[in-house]
């Protein structure tokens, strides 16, 4: 690892997300722009940045969909000191709960850890933004919820019955459901380079990634965008990849996994792209920590890890000519600003067609699969049934459903989940149903959702996660209680 530039980086985070972290309305030169209030006012008062009594929430994980649940505002520390609140305009600045949403980014595994051990994270200090996460900063073990790409596997819930299903108190089977969808995008600094949109074919962003290609004024990159980004220098590529159990990071090598491994056709067969040398090959496998260049297996000293979605983007915009994977509205809400590529997906009259994250239409089209008749109830994310006696509870939907979507469509997508406890032994039941059905029932919600660079899931999703939530009409027992 490049010491000095990952120290830059995460030394970054704290000045550049400052007014996020604070829950600020206004703009500054923070690392992610907060957006307008578009709550009611009397949200105002009910939203605080103290845990003030048993009222108030607290749950944590996945990253990638974390910009629109609070703006990625971290409420770093422990719930009896100052945390940052929801951010003004997010959802969970915006749902009508009785109590503050305390939502701590650590990643989707250990959010999951959490979920299914009782290891006492949900008690420890929440780290700040770009930290390694030490723990949740909550009031009580266990968290309310907690977020995660990538859903529960049958081993995880096993180990759920062992640690959450034991003891004095048990915690039911888990209820757990997919809540929206988005973008996986390379991120780079627009004022590096001599073009305003960078192009990047399959074959080149696979070679990028599996470390072929290292430098922007490669021939592939440059037949792409018909000349040189970079108006003829060399300049080396550093690439930022995700150093904690990340459920972006399954997504993303998924997809690698899926677009690299392929016989390309001309003219990718041949230079300026592949050849008998020149490979585009993803040769690590799918994983949720980070398997590629950089790991342990392979090193390289441009490929640099860092921790979560808001550590990913604050190194892209620190280091000249960096890029990296990050959740597409992590990018488009930067300051400074951060650039988007527009990726390849398809062919028209010859032409390589190239789509664009930033495009509602792409994307939504891309997640087309991603309805009701695509859920697998009581799956795991490793393809076997958990086990579980509740099988209604858990609404899982194979990445196979968007892992390669159709032609003229962002290629690279995914979904999150949210995981309760089915009984919640009297603590925020009123709430947590509160917010379970508000994202799936409310016009606001979806207005939210749809300002960010998310994708809303489909009605008949949102009626599949509300059916659950109240055990079928009374035909089966409801999944939260």
């Amino acid at each position: 690892m490049n010491k000095t530039l990952a120290t830059v980086a995460l030394a970054a985070v704290p000045a550049l997300l400052l007014s996020a972290c604070n829950g600020s309305a206004g703009g500054g030169n923070s690392a992610i722009a907060p957006l307008p209030n578009s709550s009611q006012a009397s949200h105002a008062t009910r939203v605080r940045g103290l845990d003030n009594g048993p009222n108030d929430l607290h749950a944590g994980g996945a990253t990638f969909p974390a910009y629109a649940y609070n703006l990625a505002s971290q409420p770093a520390g422990l719930y009896n000191q100052p945390q940052a609140p929801p951010g003004q305009g997010s959802l969970f600045y915006s749902v009508p709960t009785k109590g503050t949403i305390f939502y701590c980014l650590t990643g989707s595994g250990y959010g999951r850890a959490e979920f299914t051990t009782n290891n006492g994270t949900a008690t420890t200090a929440c780290a700040p933004l770009g930290a390694s996460p030490t723990g949740f900063g909550g009031r009580q073990d266990p968290l309310d919820f907690v977020g995660s790409d990538v859903a529960l596997k049958s081993s995880e819930y096993t180990t759920y019955k062992a640690n959450r299903e034991s003891g004095t108190k048990t915690w039911g089977e888990p209820f757990e459901f997919p809540t929206i969808g988005g973008p996986i995008v390379f991120g780079f600094r627009p004022q590096d380079f001599a073009v305003s949109q960078i192009k990047l074919s399959q074959w080149t962003y696979c070679a990028i990634v599996n470390g072929t290609i290292s430098d922007w004024n490669d021939g592939a990159i440059t037949q792409d965008n018909g000349g040189s980004v970079t108006g003829g220098s060399s300049q080396t590529i550093t690439f930022y990849f995700r150093s904690d159990s990340s459920g972006t990071s399954f997504l993303f090598t998924n997809h690698l996994n899926t677009a690299c491994n392929i016989t390309f056709k001309p003219p990718y067969n041949k230079a300026p792209y592949g050849g008998p040398s020149r490979s585009a090959a993803w040769t690590f496998g799918v994983n949720s920590v980070w398997p590629g260049p950089g790991s342990s297996g392979d090193p390289n000293p441009r490929f640099i890890g860092e921790s979560g979605n808001p550590g990913v983007l604050a190194a892209i915009q620190t280091t000249p000519f960096g890029t990296g994977y990050v959740e597409g509205a992590y990018a488009a809400s930067a300051n400074p600003a951060v650039g988007q590529a527009l990726l390849q997906n398809g062919f028209a009259n010859g032409q390589a067609i190239f789509t664009n994250p930033t495009n509602k239409k792409q994307v939504k089209n891309a997640l087309k699969k991603v309805n009701a008749r695509s859920i697998t109830y009581g799956e795991g994310s490793d393809g076997q049934p958990l086990g579980t006696s509740a099988p209604w509870c858990v609404l899982y939907i194979d990445p196979k459903n968007f892992v390669s979507p159709p032609s003229n469509t962002y290629p690279i997508v995914g979904v999150s989940y949210w995981l309760f406890y089915g009984q919640n032994n009297g603590i925020h039941v009123s709430d947590k149903k509160k917010l379970i059905n508000w994202l799936a029932t409310s016009s606001a919600a979806n207005r939210i959702t749809n300002r960010l660079e998310y994708i809303p899931l489909p009605l008949s999703v949102h009626t599949a996660i509300v059916n659950a939530l109240n055990g079928n009409g009374g035909s089966q027992p409801a999944c939260l209680q």
